[in-house]
C-alpha cells in the first residue's frame, strides 16, 4: 500500500527552487528516495558528490516538516525514524560537516538537527583521505 503524504500550495512554494519532480511530488518522492538511500546506498555509495545530493534529500524533508501541522509531522516522524536509524547504523559520525565549514556556517547546519551532514560511510571516508576525521 502506497502512503500519500501531504502536498499543498505551502509545500510547493517551499520547493519552488527544486527540481520539477521534487516540486510536483514533494514528500511522496522524497521519503521513498530517502528510504532507497538507506537501503541501497548509505553503506555502499563511493561518490562524495552523490552522497551530498542524497543528504540534501533529508534536509528538504526537514524543511517541509517545519511547515506541516503537528499531527502530520508526528505521522511522518514515525515513518522516518526506522529509515534514519538504518542510515545511522550503516554510517559513522565525523567531526566535520560534509559540506565543509564555510557552508556549515552559512547554512547554520547543526550537529543535532542536521545530523546527516555529520556522517559518512567507510567507502567515502577512505576515498577522501585527510578531509574528514571520525568522531570519538
Amino acid at each position: 500500500m502506497t502512503v500519500i503524504y501531504p502536498h499543498n500550495d505551502n509545500i510547493r512554494e517551499l520547493l519552488k527552487d527544486k527540481s520539477e519532480l521534487v516540486r510536483n511530488e514533494g514528500l511522496n518522492y522524497l521519503i521513498p528516495d530517502w528510504q532507497k538511500f538507506a537501503d541501497q546506498y548509505s553503506d555502499a555509495e563511493e561518490s562524495l558528490y552523490e552522497w551530498l545530493d542524497d543528504l540534501d534529500t533529508r534536509k528538504i524533508i526537514d524543511e517541509i516538516l517545519q511547515i506541516l501541522p503537528y499531527h502530520d509531522r508526528i505521522k511522518i516522524d514515525v515513518v522516518l525514524e526506522p529509515i534514519d536509524k538504518k542510515v545511522i547504523d550503516k554510517t559513522f559520525e565525523i567531526n566535520e560537516c560534509v559540506w565543509g565549514s564555510n557552508i556549515q556556517i552559512q547554512e547554520k547546519f547543526d550537529r543535532q538537527k542536521n545530523w546527516y551532514y555529520f556522517r559518512l560511510n567507510q567507502k567515502i571516508f577512505d576515498s577522501e583521505p585527510g578531509q574528514f576525521s571520525k568522531r570519538m
